[in-house]
């Protein structure tokens, strides 16, 4: 029973970091390609609470959940393919959100002397991007377990 509830927390909490980042990603590009630049700038400052409610606990509960469930579990082992695999690109994953995503959302705020940050904005959809395919890789392996 314990088991089932995790997996219950860990399969919920990634539907809200995959669904949550890809709602945000969508809501950023509509509002670029609606209202340009300065629409951008409103919509992700008005979304700046999904980073707080779904950037920071969604990924930390998948995590907590995700190793609970292969030190408890029924035959996982960190050494299977699609477990240590599903690891490497969660760490590239926080690498490429901590460092260019930090830098750029650094730019966004202070604009570096470009009006509503410059390309920075752009940069960070494109980043956005990259971790949503590398979130549907890990959702990927989860299914299909190779190895």
């Amino acid at each position: 029973m314990w088991y089932r509830a995790v997996l219950l927390i860990h399969i919920l909490a990634g539907i809200a970091w995959l669904g949550g980042g890809l709602t945000i990603e969508v809501t950023q590009q509509r509002a670029l390609n609606a209202g340009g630049r300065a629409a951008f700038d409103r919509v992700r400052r008005d979304l700046a609470w999904a980073d707080t409610w779904l950037a920071i606990p969604a990924p930390l509960l998948v995590v907590a959940t995700g190793i609970a469930m292969v030190l408890s579990g029924p035959g996982w082992r960190f050494s299977q393919t699609w477990i240590w695999m599903t690891i490497a690109i969660l760490i590239a994953y926080q690498v490429l959100a901590f460092t260019v995503g930090a830098r750029l959302y650094r730019r966004l705020e202070t604009g570096d002397g470009e009006p509503q940050g410059g390309d920075a904005g752009i940069s960070l959809l494109r980043l956005s991007r990259l971790l949503l395919l590398m979130l549907v890789a890990i959702v990927a392996l989860m299914v299909f377990r190779p190895g």
